[in-house]
């Protein structure tokens, strides 16, 4: 008897546990659920914890986080006609999961990794008609040095002036038919390139604009350069005339002083000459020199016979001597 008691008890043991298995499910954190009682949402659960259920009602749970979703690459034509690949992203979480799991769950796929899949393929044709935004910009305003330029950005979030960026459309599409549960945080381009075909016209025309703005700058540099050589003639004339008419003044001051003292000579002609002489012999006995000369060679005979002043001085003296007469 003793030995059916312990069976008895082991049994009863699994069966409890069998029992808590099937009332009860616990939800993390991150999730969000409800119950399903005959394929029909009967309740909603958002706290974490443990929570009951009927061995016959059935339990769908979907992690809240940010989940990132990313597309494949497809080529696009710009404004401008020109065909880019393009990598889009975009970030999503799960906001209200009846109503998500409501908008996309389908026949025969009731579990919650079944809705998910089929939201994803959803969110990737919003993202694909979203991308379509590429027809209103031209490439030089997504692949450019110049950040005045540059409109990337409003592309994906729009505003700056730009209406229906790829977060706008793709959040209008989310909130579309009373929602679909689910919140848009993000959208944006993961990798923007240009096919071989195109990367040549490319580079073309981005050279063609760098040599435009070369033979700019040339230009304006050119013209600065004109312009300073020409204000500097323009003074170096003004400083030419100046010094030119102050050099003509301070000659006719020359000339008149000179006339004066050219006077002076007029009247005295030996002191004239006399002075001359005494110049030359200044300029060229300044240093020691040594000279080989004749004693009557001008003006160097003054050294030896003396002034001629002097001389005729001296014979009017010695001819008007009484010893003379």
């Amino acid at each position: 008897m003793r030995k059916h008691i312990g069976l008895i008890s082991i049994g009863l043991i699994i069966i409890a546990i069998l029992l808590i298995y099937m009332t009860t499910f616990t939800l993390r954190w991150q999730e969000k659920g409800f119950v399903l009682t005959f394929g029909k949402i009967s309740r909603q659960m958002d706290k974490p914890g443990l929570h009951l259920v009927w061995p016959w009602q059935s339990v769908v749970k979907f992690d809240g986080r940010i989940r990132t979703l990313e597309q494949q690459a497809s080529e696009i034509q710009t404004k401008d006609k020109q065909t880019v690949l393009v990598v889009a992203y975009i970030n999503w979480r799960i906001s209200d999961p009846r109503v998500f799991y409501e908008r996309f769950r389908t026949e025969g796929a009731g579990s919650g990794e079944d809705v998910i899949i089929n939201a994803e393929k959803n969110i990737r044709a919003w993202i694909s008609e979203a991308t379509n935004v590429f027809a209103e910009y031209n490439l030089g305003e997504l692949v450019t040095a110049d950040q005045s330029k540059f409109k990337l950005v409003a592309l994906e979030k729009g505003g700056n002036g730009q209406v229906g960026g790829m977060l706008e459309r793709i959040q209008d599409k989310s909130l579309a038919e009373g929602g679909y549960g689910i919140d848009i945080i993000d959208v944006g381009i993961k990798r923007l390139g240009i096919p071989d075909s195109v990367s040549e016209s490319v580079f073309a025309r981005m050279r063609e604009e760098r040599q435009a703005v070369v033979k700019t700058l040339v230009s304006e540099g050119m013209s600065q350069a004109a312009s300073l050589v020409g204000e500097a003639e323009s003074k170096a004339t003004i400083i030419k005339a100046q010094a030119q008419a102050k050099a003509k003044e301070i000659e006719g001051k020359g000339d008149a002083e000179a006339a004066q003292y050219y006077a002076k000579f007029l009247d005295h002609p030996e002191l004239a000459n006399f002075l001359r002489k005494l110049e030359t012999l200044r300029k060229t006995l300044s240093k020691r020199t040594t000279m080989v000369l004749d004693k009557d060679t001008p003006p160097y005979k003054m050294m030896i016979t003396g002034p001629e002043i002097l001389q005729n001085e001296n014979k009017n003296q010695a001819a008007g001597s009484p010893q003379n007469k």
